[in-house]
Parts: structure tokens; sequence; C-alpha cells
């Protein structure tokens, strides 16, 4: 069974210690950072692990949920541990917010 609560605890710790020490949030509470450069390429950095690939939708998990893309001629021309490059025309980008384990 998960912690939720103590999850949720060291979350909020971890921000205030990032904060105060001006700390880039997206290292110290394990976020992903997504940079996108047009409607031409995403490029995904501290993901978890890829769900769904076609060429019009690509899935990630990450640690906030799971991240959709949507377009056209969608292709992955990188992937490693901690980084996804999607190229191709991106229409849509959008967070699904995972269910709780219970």
């Amino acid at each position: 069974m998960v912690n939720v609560e103590g999850q949720k605890r060291k979350g909020r710790f971890s921000a205030k210690i990032a904060e105060y020490f001006e700390l880039p949030s997206d290292v110290v509470l394990n976020l992903p950072r997504l940079i996108l450069t047009g409607d031409q390429q995403l490029v995904v950095e501290n993901h978890r692990g890829l769900k769904l690939y076609s060429r019009s939708e690509v899935c990630l998990q990450t640690t906030v949920g799971i991240l959709m893309v949507s377009g056209e001629d969608l292709n992955i021309k990188l992937i490693t541990v901690d980084q996804v490059e999607i190229d191709g025309r991106i229409t849509r980008v959008e967070w699904r917010v995972q269910e709780e384990e219970q």
C-alpha cells in the first residue's frame, strides 16, 4: 500500500527547499521538463516510460501523470532512459492525471 499523504508531505518539503535555495524545481522535485519548438518538435526530459506510440499519438508516463502528444506524422527521433524527442506536426500536448493507487 502506498503512503500518499507521506509522499505529498515530502513533495511540499522539497518544493520549499528548492525555493529557499533557488534551485530548479524540475530537478529537485523530479518533474518532467518539456521543450516545444513551434509545432515541429517536442523534447521531454525526465520521463518514466513510453505507454503508447503511433503516427498520431505518443503517450509518456511521468511523475505527474500521463503526457499525451497528438499530431500528424509523429516520429520518435530519440529515446533514452530519461529523454524523448518527438518530431512531426504536433497539434496537442495535454496531461492526464493518473488515479491514486488504492
